[in-house]
Parts: C-alpha cells; sequence; structure tokens
C-alpha cells in the first residue's frame, strides 16, 4: 500500500482567530518587553501562548511537553551547568516547571508554523508531499 500526505492537520480547534490572537499576543509581547513594559508584556504573552496551546491538538501538545520536561529535569536536576548549581531546589523545580510550559508552547508554535507551511507547498502550490509505503498484513501476525 502507498499513500500520499496531502495535509497535515495538528489543529484541534479550527478557528480564524486564534492564529491572528497568537500572533498579536506574541508581537504585543516582544514590543512591550522592548519598551520595558513587564507586566503587560507578560500578560501578551499568556494570551499568545494560550491560543497556541488551545488551536493544537492536545496529544502533540502533550508530546512536547514531556520532552520539555525531560529537558528541564536534564538541565536544570540532573546535570545543572554552574549557574543553575547555585540555586536552590525549589527553585530549580519551578525553572524546570517554567521551562517545561515554554518549551511546549515554543514548539506547538512551531509545529503550527511548520504544518502551515507544508500544506502551502503541498497542497496549494501543489509541490508534492510526503509519500508513505506500507505494508498489509496478511494475516500472518502474531496472535
Amino acid at each position: 500500500m502507498s499513500y500520499r500526505v496531502k495535509r497535515i492537520d495538528p489543529y484541534w480547534i479550527k478557528n480564524p482567530v486564534l492564529p491572528v490572537v497568537a500572533i498579536v499576543g506574541v508581537a504585543a509581547a516582544l514590543v512591550l518587553i522592548g519598551r520595558q513594559m513587564v507586566v503587560p508584556a507578560i500578560a501578551a504573552a499568556v494570551v499568545g501562548g494560550g491560543a497556541i496551546l488551545v488551536a493544537t491538538q492536545p496529544a502533540v501538545t502533550a508530546v512536547l511537553a514531556t520532552l520539555g520536561l525531560l529537558g528541564g529535569m536534564t538541565t536544570f536536576l540532573l546535570v545543572p551547568n554552574a549557574e543553575n548549581a547555585a540555586m536552590s531546589v525549589p527553585l530549580r523545580l519551578l525553572s524546570m516547571l517554567l521551562f517545561t510550559l515554554f518549551y511546549a508552547v515554543l514548539m506547538d508554535g512551531v509545529f503550527l508554523l511548520v504544518a502551515a507551511l507544508y500544506n502551502l507547498f503541498a497542497g496549494a502550490l501543489g509541490l508534492g508531499g510526503l509519500s508513505l509505503d506500507l505494508e498489509g498484513d496478511d494475516g500472518e501476525g502474531e496472535a
């Protein structure tokens, strides 16, 4: 069997407002932090990150959060560098959890962008896509 992936659909809620809210939230956070307005920048980042998390399939977010947790544990608990080793254990745990959250949101955003670009190139422009060759089960599988 041969299949061709014509479209990648990582979206959970297909609302056209969510990408706009995500882009505006992240852009506003960057502008506000550049102007040294920390509290409004954090609020804008939370709105943008929330839109990204709501738009993405929960399984995608769970996988990326697990990878973020493993990276945070490695960075802050198991093999801390000289700067992280001087931190107290509760502060290192908080850093690990914040790293997990930021990693999940950032990588969800990257995944949504990659899927949108793939869909543009493979579907709208007709440049082809991934093809998968799958073998059928001949009934000789394990019982």
